[in-house]
């Protein structure tokens, strides 16, 4: 583990795979998209993001654009525009479903930077 701010920090040596769980979720979607492009940059060609999305659906959030969270709700439509099949490469869905102790539960995805 490397304590730093995600959105500022850049490692010396690129990875061959990063885990990502509750830190997208706990970030405001207006940060989302520089969250997503460091987790490319930190990543080799052909290295893997292993990514629990946090699933919190709310009613208000879809009938009246209202933004809860944190966590955040990590729509999985939202997320293949996020993370775009022109950086890298998804599985077909559809995706494990882990159960969250406190909340609804997450999609568990290994994307590939391309």
């Amino acid at each position: 583990m490397i304590p730093a701010d995600v959105l500022a920090y850049q490692p010396q040596h690129k990875f061959d795979a990063v885990y990502e769980q509750t830190c997208l979720c706990a970030i405001h979607p207006e940060h989302w998209l520089e969250y997503a492009q460091q987790l490319h940059q930190w990543l080799k060609p052909a290295g893997s993001l292993w990514v629990l999305y946090m699933q919190v659906p709310c009613p208000a959030a879809s009938e009246q654009g209202v933004i809860h969270g944190p966590p955040y709700h990590c729509d999985i439509k939202a997320m293949r525009a996020l993370f775009t099949e022109k950086a890298w490469i998804w599985p077909k869905p559809p995706y494990a479903k882990v159960e969250h102790p406190n909340l609804s539960h997450e999609l568990a995805v290994r994307l590939v930077r391309l």
